[in-house]
This record gives C-alpha cells, sequence and structure tokens, in this order.
C-alpha cells in the first residue's frame, strides 16, 4: 500500500505544496511531509478529505490511481497548429508502428522539416478503414470513415464547384480575404479586381449564393439602393479556402510524398 507515495503525486500533479495541503487539512506540513515519505499514516477519518482535494474517492487514493495531468488552457490562436502537429504525430505513428527501429519524435521532426522544407508542394497522406488524413506545409484535413459515392453526387455541389471554377469569382475572393473587413461594392471589385463591371457585380452574387458573402442594401436615395457585399463571418468562407487550396495541390501535381496504410487493393471509398 503505497497512499504516501500516491498523495506525493497527486500533490504535485497538482501543483500543490505541502504547505498549501496541509493548511486545507488543518495539519502540520510536516504531517504531510511524514505521509509523503511513509513514515507515518494519516488519520482514517482524514482520508475523504484528501481524496476530496483531488476530485478522487478513498478506494482510489489507495489504489494508486495514476493522477492525469492538470489540463492547460489553450489559447484559440494556437488550436490550428496544435492540430496541425497531431495530424503528423498520428501519421508518423502509423508508419512507426509498422517499422521497427524508429522513433516517433525523430519521425515527426523529419516530417515537419520535409513538409515545410522549400515551396514546392510535398504531402504527408494516411488512409485505412477508419478515414484518412492528409498534411502539407499549410494544410491538414481530417476525414472520419469512408465516404459513400452517393456523398459525392448530392444536389447543389456541382452549383458550388462551378461557381469557384470561375477565374472572376476567385478573383474576387482573393481580395475580399486580404481586405476582410472591406465592402464591395461591384464598381469597386471591379477596379481592384482588374475584371469589368459585369464580371464583378456576377462574381458577387454567386459568392453570396454559397453564402461566402453577404449583402447589404444601402439606400443612397430614395429610389436608388446600392449592393454592397462583404465576407461572411460564417464556417462556410474556411470550407471555401479548403476547397481551393486542395483543388491547387491538383492542378499543380507536384507533390511527392506518399505515406500509405492500409491495402492497395481496396478502395478508400466505399
Amino acid at each position: 500500500m503505497k497512499i504516501g507515495k500516491n498523495i506525493s503525486e497527486l500533490r504535485k500533479n497538482a501543483n500543490m505544496t505541502q504547505e498549501q495541503l496541509a493548511e486545507i487539512l488543518c495539519v502540520s506540513a510536516q504531517s504531510v511531509s511524514k505521509w509523503e515519505n511513509d513514515t507515518t499514516m494519516p488519520d482514517i477519518m482524514l482520508l475523504p478529505a484528501i481524496a476530496g482535494c483531488f476530485g478522487i474517492t478513498v478506494d482510489e487514493l489507495y489504489g494508486g490511481r495514476k493522477p492525469e495531468p492538470a489540463c492547460e488552457p489553450v489559447d484559440y490562436d494556437k488550436i490550428p497548429e496544435m492540430l496541425y502537429d497531431s495530424i503528423i504525430d498520428l501519421t508518423q505513428r502509423g508508419w512507426v508502428g509498422t517499422v521497427s527501429g524508429k522513433d516517433i519524435d525523430e519521425e515527426n521532426a523529419r516530417m515537419k522539416a520535409y513538409l515545410e522544407g522549400d515551396h514546392s508542394v510535398k504531402t504527408a497522406t494516411f488512409s485505412n478503414e477508419g478515414g484518412a488524413v492528409i498534411a502539407t506545409s499549410e494544410i491538414g484535413l481530417l476525414h472520419r470513415g469512408k465516404p459513400r459515392a452517393d456523398q459525392l453526387t448530392g444536389e447543389g455541389i456541382g452549383r458550388v464547384l462551378a461557381v469557384l471554377s470561375e477565374d472572376p469569382v476567385r478573383k474576387v475572393f482573393a481580395y475580399e480575404t486580404e481586405h476582410p473587413t472591406e465592402f464591395l461594392t461591384a464598381a469597386y471589385a471591379a477596379k481592384k479586381c482588374g475584371i469589368t463591371r459585369e464580371e464583378a457585380d456576377d462574381a458577387l452574387e454567386k459568392l453570396t449564393e454559397i453564402h461566402v458573402n453577404y449583402l447589404k442594401d444601402v439606400m443612397v436615395d430614395e429610389d436608388m439602393p446600392l449592393k454592397m457585399y462583404s465576407l461572411d463571418s460564417g464556417e462556410w468562407v474556411l470550407y471555401v479556402l479548403m476547397i481551393l487550396k486542395t483543388a491547387k495541390l491538383m492542378a499543380d501535381y507536384n507533390q511527392h510524398y506518399f505515406n500509405y496504410r492500409g491495402s492497395y487493393n481496396s478502395m478508400w471509398l466505399k
């Protein structure tokens, strides 16, 4: 029975000093020290209070449940980088699991250095029965499970892809992503994007149709509303960015890394 060791681990994991624990339990710091050194045992009446300090049961206190590390708050701005690192880590763990003598930390460092080494496109991919992931120096994408073929033929998909395939639409969208707080009129968009007024008007309307933009009518006089467009604040903008970035990978066709996990004889798509 290592109750003293368990108390010590739980206390340290909670970033608590012996003095702080002693103050909570109304005992001396020397008493806590003696418990942790297995010199003495805490009074049986104190066990529920000790367990309560760490959010566990008395049985867990005796059983020596391994304490979980305290959860640190995460800065929202760091989440994309953390998820990207996780994708790299998981793909490499799949690789290391099939090859003896490989160190996961070294493989992670090697993969990140490879993906970010120069401006040419490099990709890391992983696929099996559970899904697939893809990572480049800019993108980390995850799909859970196998997509069905009927998911790729749903109504509206062709329209979204047709809109995004138009050059004036992409020029306007690119300008908007660089100036996300600006409101655009068709005339202003035409000037900034080097396209005709008609092309700009059509592009802004189509981006609104697929939920990338939102439209605001401003009355310049009683009879003439002025159409002004701006990027929507929703997730659709991010979806479009990922669609276009992935399409660029396919168009460039110069990626040169492939890491496959699973059967070559069965399609991932089902």
